[in-house]
């Protein structure tokens, strides 16, 4: 099964999958060691294909592309809907294949296991669209969300935090990435935008998607408690209110 967890930047999606390494799992549940999962990226994962020369990427993720011909038609276009800047954006849209690939290959090959994904398909969506003046497309995301979501086994762990403690985590970080102390006026002028666009994205998901919700602003350990536990509750039923869990 597949755990990904949907958050704004600085939410700590990262953080719960490292702490979830510190549990002792239960019985039926046993997790896939985050990192072996982040070797196993650098393996076979999106950043061994993005790495592959161009003939050698798209013998890789054609197949992927043939079997889900409708995503990968959503993809394109959406590239093409949100305008500039098309080349970061086509990269984009090729990291969401690969990570669509990597998926499958986690599920070939540990299938009893518990698969953390703290950068995942809707993660990867967003950031498709955030450079876009207004979120598009809304009919081609929801459609490459279905053909995502609806052939992977997989729950969806949202962690809900308030715009102030996002804005101070994010500009208060020294790391790598589009949102760091060191970011432009520019772009901490245009950061709010990104962030409710993030949060249409995750109305955009599947109906039928089961969907637990947990407060981002526990410490970690907490956070890891919690995931455990609803990780091995299976009570759940199609037209139950989505859960919703506190700290």
């Amino acid at each position: 099964m597949i755990v990904e967890l949907v958050g704004l930047p600085g939410a700590g999606k990262t953080t719960l999958a490292e702490e979830l390494d510190r549990l002792d799992p239960r019985p039926g549940a046993p997790f896939l060691a985050f990192e072996e999962y982040q070797a196993l990226k650098i393996e076979m994962g999106e950043i061994a294909i993005m790495r592959l020369g161009r003939m050698a990427f798209w013998r890789a993720i054609g197949p992927v592309c043939l079997r889900r011909p409708g995503l990968a038609f959503s993809l394109a276009v959406l590239t093409m809907l949100h305008g500039p800047p098309f080349k970061r954006r086509a990269r984009k849209a090729r990291r969401v294949l690969a990570h669509v690939l990597f998926t499958e290959r986690l599920l070939e090959h540990f299938p009893d296991r518990i698969v953390i994904h703290h950068d995942g398909f809707t993660q990867g969506i967003w950031g498709m669209v955030i450079d876009s003046r207004r979120l598009r497309g809304h009919r081609l995301i929801r459609s490459a969300m279905r053909n995502f979501y609806g052939s992977i086994p997989v729950r969806i762990l949202v962690l809900e935090i308030d715009d102030t403690t996002v804005v101070k985590r994010v500009f208060g970080r020294t790391s790598k990435g589009r949102f760091n102390m060191n970011s432009s006026p520019t772009r901490r002028a245009e950061f709010g935008r990104w962030l409710d666009y993030h949060r249409e994205l995750i109305l955009l998901l599947p109906e039928n998607l089961a969907v637990s919700r947990i407060d981002a602003s526990c410490n970690p350990a907490a956070l890891a408690a919690v995931a455990q536990g609803i990780l091995t509750d299976n009570s759940g039923r199609e037209g139950d209110p989505p859960p919703r869990f506190e700290c």
